[in-house]
Order: C-alpha cells, then sequence, then structure tokens
C-alpha cells in the first residue's frame, strides 16, 4: 500500500471568500452569494445562523433576517479559480480536480514533515497572493487526506497519519465516508452495517447486493486501506466532468441549457489548460421527482476543447425529446486525448 501523503485542498466558502476581496466589510456581517433565486454560497457567519448552499433565498432570509445577498459575478469566480489552481500546479507534480475550488495534490512528499511543509506553503500562496483561505487535508489515501481537509475547516490544517488512520478504518461512521448515497446508507443500515467495521460482519457479496458491486468495492477498499490515493492529473484524464446544480435546488422552471452551457465552459476550459480535446459528450438529466437520470450522448467527428461547439451540440441533444422538470445536469466530456497527438490533416 502507498506510504507517501497526499493533499487535499479546499478553498474555504470559495464564492463568498472570493466576493470578500473585493467587499472586505462583508467580513464581520452575515452574506451569501445568490445564483438565479438559490444560495450558492455563504460565510461562516452566514452558516451559523442556518444559511446553507442550495437554500431559497427566501428561506435563508428567513433564517437569518440580517443576511445580507450578493448576485454571483461567473466570470470573477472563474478567474479566481483558475488562479487557485495556478498555485497548485506550481506546488505540486499532479493536480487531480474535485470541483473549481478543490482537488487532490500530489507533491512528491516522501514523508509526513514534507507534506506540511508544501501544505503551509500552498497555504501561505493562496492567502497572500489570492487572498483566498485554503484548508489541507493530508492523508495516504484520497478518502483520508478529503476527511482530514473537512475537519480542518475553515481556513485549517490537518494531518491523519497511520495510527488515526487505523481507528477511522474501523470506526468511521458510512454516512462520513465519501460518495456514499443514502440509498446505500438505508439499505446497509438495515443489515445492522453503520460503521466501516461492521462490513467485517457480512460477505462481499452481501454487500454488493446492498449497494451495487463498484460501491461494494469501493467500501470494501475504504475498510481494508486498499482505496485510491493515486492523483490522476487533469493531462492524464480521458474524461472530464461538471456539475450543472446541487442537490438542494427544487425549482421546476429550471432551463436546462443555461446549466450546461455553465458546465460546458468549466470542462472546457479545464481541457484547454491540460492540452487535451475530445470528441464525446454525455449530459445527464436528474429529474425533479424520483426516478432514473435519463443520459443523452453525442459525438462530432474532430475531437475539440471548443467550449462553443460542445454548448450547441449539447443543446441540440436536449431537443430530441421533451425536457421533465429537473433539479440538476451533469456533462462530462469523453474520449479524450491530448491535442498534439492528434494526426495531422489534409487542410
Amino acid at each position: 500500500m502507498r506510504s507517501r501523503p497526499i493533499l487535499h485542498a479546499d478553498a474555504d466558502a470559495f464564492f463568498a471568500s472570493v466576493v470578500m476581496r473585493r467587499r472586505p466589510e462583508l467580513t464581520t456581517v452575515p452574506f451569501a452569494v445568490t445564483a438565479h433565486v438559490y444560495i450558492a454560497s455563504a460565510n461562516y457567519i452566514a452558516r451559523s445562523a442556518g444559511v446553507r448552499g442550495g437554500m431559497l433565498a427566501q428561506e435563508a432570509l428567513a433564517r437569518c433576517p440580517d443576511l445580507v445577498l450578493i448576485e454571483v459575478d461567473r466570470n470573477e469566480v472563474e478567474e479566481a479559480s483558475q488562479a487557485l489552481f495556478d498555485v497548485f500546479h506550481e506546488c505540486a507534480v499532479a493536480v487531480e480536480p474535485g470541483s473549481m475550488e478543490e482537488g487532490f495534490l500530489d507533491v512528491e512528499a516522501p514523508d509526513w514533515d514534507a507534506a506540511l511543509t508544501a501544505a503551509r506553503e500552498i497555504r501561505h500562496r493562496t492567502s497572500t497572493e489570492l487572498s483566498l483561505p485554503v484548508s489541507i487535508g493530508i492523508g495516504r489515501t484520497k478518502l483520508v487526506a478529503k476527511l482530514a481537509s473537512r475537519s480542518a475547516k475553515p481556513d485549517g490544517l490537518r494531518v491523519i497519519g497511520p495510527d488515526e488512520e487505523a481507528h477511522l478504518r474501523i470506526h468511521l461512521p458510512l454516512r462520513a465516508t465519501w460518495g456514499v448515497g443514502q440509498r446505500s446508507l438505508e439499505r446497509l443500515t438495515q443489515l445492522g452495517i453503520s460503521t466501516l467495521g461492521d462490513l467485517d460482519s457480512i460477505s462481499q457479496a452481501t454487500l454488493e447486493s446492498a449497494c451495487g458491486a463498484a460501491m461494494g468495492r469501493r467500501l470494501r477498499g475504504y475498510r481494508d486501506g486498499t482505496d485510491d490515493a493515486e492523483v490522476r492529473s487533469v493531462s492524464m484524464r480521458t474524461t472530464l466532468s461538471a456539475e450543472g446544480a446541487v442537490s438542494g435546488f427544487r425549482r421546476p422552471d429550471l432551463d436546462p441549457s443555461e446549466l450546461i452551457a455553465t458546465c460546458v465552459q468549466r470542462i472546457c476550459g479545464r481541457a484547454v489548460r491540460a492540452g487535451l480535446v475530445g470528441d464525446s459528450i454525455t449530459v445527464t438529466l436528474r429529474p425533479l421527482a424520483d426516478g432514473s437520470p435519463i443520459v443523452r450522448r453525442g459525438s462530432i467527428p474532430d475531437p475539440t476543447a471548443d467550449e462553443h461547439l460542445w454548448t450547441m451540440h449539447a443543446r441540440d441533444l436536449l431537443d430530441e425529446n421533451p425536457i421533465p422538470p429537473l433539479r440538476g445536469v451533469g456533462v462530462t466530456l469523453t474520449r479524450l486525448r491530448p491535442s498534439d497527438q492528434l494526426p495531422a490533416t489534409l487542410f
């Protein structure tokens, strides 16, 4: 098993932190950044009053009457995200984005002290150069590093070393693990499984019957300590994905084309910076009502990372059949390859 530590870096209350760079007077008051009529991000003062991302702005004001609402500036946020990842790339040999404000970093640290030194340098740079607070977790695998960064918030640094990791592999509640859905949790609870250690009491076949083969293998890896520890840089990726809405959105009149355009812009921006192009796209529509996601796929003859072309192609996929009320969308650009490895064309 890998023993060299990796980092998980996560900007705190990202949208709100970006706004505070030009509005320092908001530092001491509860405020939130809105997207349409929903809360996109709230500072920690507002969070202490019960304001959460994905919440209706009206509900947030009911919980916190003094809340200041500010519309999101997409360009400002995108620029801040790019600057943040520029720092990450300058400090690490590999960066695997998780979203526009967080990712896993391989700083080639030979030991825990070296990882701490690298993490402190990254936090210093993001604070002084970008005025963005970033919490960093250090662990042997992605799960452990992410647990560490989560517990380090806000604006902190946390290491989960081998001894604490061994304890977590037994006592960590399943609800605190990464990527386990509510339905899987409910089925496992019915089997008397609430912690990672409880998995020892059931067979792999029973586990996979309860939550599916892929999730069963993932959970067993969490328990055994064989879970993912490889930081895959974007340039090595064959797919890139983005979500168009948070799970808290409940808007029957939601226009999916707007969300898809935002997703495509993020994906293509990451692809361009990594020197990647793709020729296939998958659009996943998540209905407001319970039910299976609607998946639509398309491709083009010439690989590209042109966001305008992919936006038009993705929107064409929406026109094929009527779209039900949605709670969100997802977009994945697939069959990625380095742009400098494409065969030469005749013209």
